[in-house]
């Protein structure tokens, strides 16, 4: 910006101009500016020559103002906020800090010598912290596609993470999960084929004793009825008499074998085992068809359960871009330097109105402000003193005139006491004479 300085001189003919000091006061953006920056326009009229110098630093100011409202703009897109409200709180939050940095640098006019440390370093770190928390939401921003890639992928990483220990804790088969920690993923499915793999369980091992059963009358059966035919055949072997013909031992071994066969129920268990197989036949068929079933419904529960985690995510808020911005961090040495540079820069911008006022040298303009505050100072004691004298003088003047009232009333007390203690007397010394009187004349 330029601002043009009226310099005033005599003229070519020596007639007296306009004195060269103070400079005549500007108007516009610079003087605005300037006012924020808490630049006194009076003194810097004597030295106009500081006025783009402190314009710039207000400009500065100014920045920082504007970077803080962009910084909550861009925050309040990760809140459920109405969008009518998003403007006017970011103005607000950048008034806010536009004033505060404006106060920082205001505070610091005027400062010269050593002082500079001790009244910048706490206004630097205030800077710094300040600046720390502008800068994360525009960091996360500048990040904002890489941000939003990663958190959808750490979120459907971790609806993964649930459908597997959905599928674990409610296995297709029916059987009872046997995972640890499935106490808050187990499904309320019906038609679960346990019940029937279990009588089916129950059936195969009541076949396969009585199919043992049968098996021993078999084979039991068949002996006897081979020892019978070997004795009326008339072989010789252990149990037989090698005697030709249907004599009195083949008719014995015949018949045992008959009582054995109607004593143990063969008959019986065989068609009860027919029964048992044709009741597995049924089981086994009724197991799949549940199997089947049973896969499906879970099937179904757990992707309506993966559906309600997928539909029933919050909003990615700035916690979520943090982590996400770390996550990207440790995988990327690119990244890890970027955003710290980033950070760093941001930071550093919203330093910038401390950091130009510790990094310039002193001023004229502080050196004018410094001399104007010590003769503000001496005249504020000259006036406090004139004040007071004149108050005390008033002040002893009033006590004066109280104690002469005082005096003034005690004597006229005084006066009135004595006159009336005089005619008391009168009127004593009137009624003695008068009793005197009455005393002679009866005397």
């Amino acid at each position: 910006m330029t601002e043009t300085v009226l310099i005033r001189r005599r003229d070519e003919e020596g007639t007296a101009g306009e004195p060269f000091r103070p400079a005549p006061p500007t108007r516009g953006i610079g003087r605005a500016f300037r006012y924020v920056a808490g630049v006194n326009e009076t003194i810097l009229d004597w030295v106009p020559e500081e006025r783009a110098r402190y314009t710039r630093l207000g400009a500065i100011v100014v920045n920082t103002g504007l970077l803080a409202a962009l910084s909550m703009t861009v925050l309040l897109r990760t809140v459920d906020l109405s969008p009518l409200l998003v403007v006017p709180v970011a103005l607000i939050w950048g008034f806010v800090i536009l004033s505060f940095d404006g106060w920082l640098v205001a505070s610091t006019h005027g400062v010269l010598g050593m002082a500079k440390l001790r009244i910048f370093i706490p206004r630097l770190l205030i800077s710094v912290l300040m600046g720390a928390v502008i800068a994360e939401p525009l960091l996360l921003w500048m990040f904002g596609p890489a941000i939003e890639t990663e958190v959808e992928d750490q979120r459907d990483a971790t609806v993964r993470v649930e459908e597997s220990k959905y599928k674990v804790c409610n296995p297709a088969t029916g059987e009872p999960a046997t995972a640890d920690g499935c106490e808050d993923y187990l499904l309320n499915v019906g038609g679960s084929p346990q019940s029937i793999r279990a009588e089916l369980s129950n059936v195969e091992s009541e076949r396969d004793a009585l199919a043992d059963t049968t098996e021993s009358i078999n084979d039991e059966l068949t002996r006897r009825e081979e020892l019978a035919r070997l004795e009326c055949n008339g072989t010789k072997e252990d149990g037989t008499t090698g005697i030709v013909g249907e004599g009195p031992n083949c008719f014995r071994n015949r018949a045992e074998a008959d009582r054995y066969r109607a004593s143990s129920n063969l008959d019986e268990h065989q068609a009860t085992l027919v029964a048992l197989n044709e009741r597995i036949d049924r089981l086994t068929e009724a197991e799949g068809d549940a199997g089947t079933a049973y896969a499906a419904a879970v099937k179904t529960a757990i992707e309506g359960r993966v559906d309600d985690l997928r539909s029933n995510r919050e909003k990615i808020g700035i916690l979520d871009e943090h982590q996400a911005l770390g996550a990207l961090a440790d995988r990327s040495a690119f990244v890890f330097i970027g955003s710290w540079l980033l950070r760093l820069l941001l930071i550093t911008i919203d330093c910038l109105p401390v950091l130009t006022k510790l990094m310039n040298r002193t001023t004229t303009y502080d050196t004018l402000l410094t001399r104007q505050l010590d003769i503000d100072a001496r005249l504020h004691d000259k006036h406090v003193t004139e004040r007071e004298q004149r108050d005390t003088g008033r002040a002893d003047v009033a006590i004066q005139r109280n104690e002469h009232l005082v005096r003034t009333r005690m004597e006229e007390i005084d006066e009135a006491t004595r006159k009336a203690r005089a005619d008391r007397e009168a009127v004593l010394d009137d009624q003695i004479e008068a009793l005197a009187a009455r005393l002679r004349e009866g005397g």
